[in-house]
């Protein structure tokens, strides 16, 4: 059913969790896994070898391979890319250029309301303009 999953990464609780949701869709349907962290829109005025964006961006892949590698090592096709963008508009532009068949989003979750998902203007920006389905996964801390 699925070819190719898109998940957006922050490295907070609710990505993350909805990261180990993504895999295991991904391993259910043998479809390739992308993990796309957007880094600060600031940052893409910057020539490639600027100081501040290569350590941003070694930062991102240590935090990557340190906490998210154990989630999606098994996987066989899994592309992980992190650059300085819009968040909203990036995940929809890396979902189109790659053909996902779905985004996968984390939501925090109110405790005391289990039914109510938050979502904040990224995710609604994203859910408004997505070339795909998407799919919030509810967390709650």
């Amino acid at each position: 059913m699925f070819d190719r999953i898109l998940v957006a990464l922050k490295f907070a609780p609710a990505s993350e969790y909805a990261l180990t949701q993504g895999a295991q869709l991904a391993r259910t349907h043998g479809a390739e896994l992308h993990v796309l962290h957007v880094m600060d829109l600031a940052l893409k005025e910057r020539e490639e070898e600027d100081p501040e964006l290569v350590a941003c961006r070694e930062e991102v892949e240590q935090k990557y391979a340190a906490r998210i590698g154990p989630f999606v090592g098994e996987l066989d096709r899994v592309v992980f890319n992190c650059l300085p963008s819009d968040p909203a508009m990036q995940v929809c532009r890396t979902a189109t250029d790659i053909e996902a068949d779905l985004i996968i989003l984390g939501c925090h979750q109110q405790p005391e309301k289990k039914c109510l998902g938050r979502i904040d203007y990224v995710g609604m920006t994203i859910l408004e303009k997505a070339p795909c389905a998407v799919l919030m996964i509810p967390f709650c801390e």
